[in-house]
């Protein structure tokens, strides 16, 4: 199933995409499995284990063979990030042996993992914010994996029943601020995690639709026109290396996303920009690109890579 979050008047709901629109899942279960109290997080259903692609398949059938289906669609969805307030997301750098070679960069024999922070996610047709102060922003276009059970120390052999589904992930980044924080020894975090930069969706795609990720075309749209295309193929560690590489790391828990890297070409993004993700099987996430909504009142808004601005008493 391709399972989303999305926003009611009652908070959020869990939905279903079918070919044919969005059903309200979780007004469905409510109907047609009354006992299920996960339904509204997709987050607590990953936690639960729930079986979603038999059962959310189940009501779905039951409420079109009642011809009752259609009460139960979604016209417009405001799409939220899929899974709420994961507990972690972490992400790869230089994954892709392109990318690692136009960054003139060099390869290293493990991953390298950094973390964003939940807080900062926006969902599809969300606005990515630059910040006010001069900066060279990139899109980064990624497979991200969702863990479905909790995993310590597995081998990949056996990350594919830890896996519930694939979502896309645009790992932004803040280059200017980037290069300044590599002379800190710190170069990833920090960039990344601005406010808004870690669009998210729009929805996961269960490992039961989508048993393998390791072979998808991707593509990067920017204002309609093509920018970039790649395959996930061409990651260096591909999605179960991942997965069992952070679970020695640290623990991974149901609802944890990975996000595994971006491939190589000309990523700039700037205010007004429409940015589409694609990724075969799994589908488009859209995000236009706007200024600063207010000013940063603690950094100097002339300079890339200005000094904090303190306060004087």
């Amino acid at each position: 199933m391709k399972l989303l979050s999305f926003a009611t008047d009652a908070g959020p709901h869990v939905g279903a995409k079918l070919d044919d629109g969005v059903i309200d899942l979780t007004r469905a279960l409510a109907e047609t499995h009354p006992t299920m109290r996960e339904s509204g997080s997709l987050l607590a259903v990953i936690q639960a284990g729930i079986d979603i692609d038999r059962v959310g398949a189940a009501s779905i059938a039951e409420l079109g063979a009642a011809k009752r289906l259609d009460a139960f669609r979604v016209a417009a969805p405001k799409y939220l990030p899929p899974v709420l307030r994961p507990s972690k997301i972490l992400a790869l750098a230089l994954n892709y042996q392109e990318h690692i070679n136009e960054a003139n960069l060099s390869f290293y024999n493990e991953p390298i993992v950094f973390e964003k922070y939940p807080a900062n996610m926006i969902g599809d047709g969300d606005e990515i914010e630059l910040p006010p102060f001069p900066q060279k922003v990139d899109e980064e276009h990624e497979l991200a994996l969702v863990v479905g059970r909790a995993c310590r120390h597995i081998r990949p052999s056996e990350a594919p029943d830890h896996i519930f589904g694939y979502t896309i992930c645009n790992d932004v980044s803040a280059r200017d601020r980037q290069g300044e924080r590599l002379k800190m020894g710190q170069p990833y975090s920090y960039a990344k995690n601005f406010a808004t930069f870690c669009p998210i969706g729009p929805w996961v795609v269960t490992r039961a639709e989508l048993p393998d990720a390791r072979n998808l075309d991707m593509e990067v749209r920017v204002n309609g026109q093509s920018r970039r295309k790649g395959n996930t193929r061409d990651m260096i560690f591909d999605p179960y290396e991942v997965l069992a590489y952070c679970s020695d790391y640290t623990p991974m828990e149901p609802g944890d996303v990975i996000s595994l890297g971006t491939f190589a070409g000309y990523k700039r993004i700037a205010v007004g920009d429409e940015v589409e993700l694609i990724i075969d099987r799994i589908g488009t996430l859209k995000n236009k690109v706007v200024a600063a909504k207010a000013p940063w009142r603690n950094f100097a808004e002339g300079v890339a890579t200005g000094p904090l601005v303190r306060q004087k008493s």
